[in-house]
């Protein structure tokens, strides 16, 4: 009786994308059968696999990818289910998921023919794709496989070893406090001296913009002398204590208070835009329109940066790597450069903070980013992939330690006599349970093992980055 569905793929470098497809496949109803996983709905393994493709499969699930294309495990069960398929003559007896960005020309000869369900652009996507086709293929459903029997099952495999421990543990968030502030909000009446449009036409040296005829700005009228353009000036000033018309106390008397929320966010933001400026970092536009700042080869040199970890300890994370490339129409080879960026959104409450997002961009001479944006997320899929949580909030810590200079904190100008000051080290908190991180024991993740990646003018050759000094020391 052919009743289940049989998930071929390359152990172990494709299990954990295998575990959530088959887990998902039962959560849905149908009978599935992985190595990861067993059967779900009673029996514990097979003992001849080759005989359970060819008497129980009713569809062969392929996870193809650049792993599987060329392992002989994987590829002898999908030479037993293209036998089966060529013998009983299945119509779409094997179906291919692809999980990564093997070029279609590469496909085992087995696949040639077959059209792979693209997981590898979204997994989510390519589940509905997948359990659409089984339900149109009529794979029948069983009662043992629902997501009360993945739940049970995950409990028993997973309860004792990854479940909530009972043990106090600090975590970090990405806010990072405004430890010095401004506490002024000015307000200053623009008027003109001659006729014409009351309008700011000149860079201000400090954040400000205009509203209606009022310039809002964390400095004095003293700082825009001189710098608002022609015939524009300020002919009064009232300053306001930023925690009084945050919390309603006071009032400018022109705008609610969610507008001033709104003035001093805007003002934060051009502060931390000041401090690009003033440093004269490299940055790159996001789809948000939010800068992505990043260290440049000049900046950087080597990309290794010093840092404060978790610990206490002094450690050590690249901020820049790189992989060697080929352009797929010239075959020269040059190095793709990666380079941890990030970018920040100012918040008013529940406390002043800048809220730090990473990065990674991509460039080829160590400073101009690549203007191929499938490239870039192919090489950014590529790159990331095994970064892990304290891989992201270590490369943050550094990058904040790099912005700072190694100091405690970042001082932005945003005014003659004033200035703010941004913590290094991010808002933390302590949670009363911990729980048991997943296996995390993979390659270096700046030494990853050599792959292939077909984006329209780069293919991955080789990784080639020596070792970092991604360690703490003592």
């Amino acid at each position: 009786m052919r009743d289940m569905v049989f998930i071929s793929h390359a152990n172990a470098e494709d299990n954990d994308f295998t575990l959530w497809l088959a887990l998902q496949v039962a959560k849905a109803g149908f009978p599935v059968w992985c190595d990861l996983t067993k059967l779900l709905g009673g029996e514990d393994f097979w003992k001849d696999i080759e005989q359970a493709i060819r008497e129980r499969t009713v569809k062969f699930v392929y996870v193809l990818s650049k792993t599987s294309n060329a392992k002989d495990g994987p590829l002898q069960e999908l030479q037993v289910a293209a036998n089966v398929s060529r013998d009983k003559k299945f119509q779409d007896f094997i179906i291919p998921v692809l999980i990564d960005e093997l070029p279609p020309r590469e496909f085992s000869i087995q696949l040639a023919r077959l059209n792979a369900i693209p997981f590898n652009k979204g997994w989510a996507g390519g589940l509905k794709d997948l359990l659409g086709k089984l339900d149109r293929d009529g794979v029948a459903h069983s009662s043992n496989f629902s997501p009360s029997a993945v739940a049970t099952w995950w409990r028993e495999h997973f309860g004792a070893s990854q479940s909530v421990q009972n043990e106090c543990e600090q975590y970090l968030s990405n806010w990072f406090p405004i430890q010095i502030r401004p506490s002024i909000l000015f307000c200053h009446y623009l008027s003109r001296t001659q006729m014409g449009k009351i309008e700011i036409q000149s860079e201000l040296p400090y954040p400000g913009f205009q509203h209606e005829h009022i310039l809002m700005s964390f400095a004095p009228a003293k700082d825009f002398i001189g710098r608002l353009g022609d015939s524009i000036v300020i002919t009064e000033s009232k300053s306001y204590s930023i925690e009084g018309v945050l919390s309603g106390r006071e009032s400018l008397g022109f705008c609610s208070t969610r507008d001033i929320k709104s003035f001093v966010s805007r003002l934060l933001s051009q502060s931390w835009e000041k401090c690009i400026r003033d440093n004269g970092l490299s940055f790159y536009l996001l789809a948000n329109g939010s800068k992505c700042i990043y260290p440049t080869k000049v900046q950087l040199g080597d990309g290794v940066v010093s840092f404060t970890g978790m610990s206490g300890k002094k450690a050590s994370r690249n901020l820049i790597g790189y992989k060697t490339v080929k352009a797929t129409a010239s075959e020269d080879e040059y190095r793709r450069l990666w380079h941890f960026g990030l970018s920040a959104a100012p918040l008013v409450h529940p406390t002043p903070a800048f809220a730090i997002k990473a990065h990674v961009v991509f460039t080829k001479d160590g400073s101009l980013v690549l203007e191929n944006k499938r490239v870039l997320h192919s090489a950014r899929r590529s790159q990331c992939k095994d970064w892990w949580n304290d891989d992201w909030r270590d490369r943050m810590l550094a990058a904040m330690a790099w912005l700072s200079s190694g100091n405690s904190e970042i001082s932005i100008s945003v005014g003659s006599d004033s200035f703010m000051a941004i913590a290094t080290e991010p808002i933390g908190f302590n949670s009363p349970v911990s729980y048991q991180d997943p296996d995390t024991e993979l390659e270096a993740l700046d030494e990853m093992a050599d792959e292939e990646e077909d984006a329209d003018n780069d293919s991955l050759l080789t990784e080639d980055q020596p070792k970092n000094s991604d360690q703490e020391s003592n």
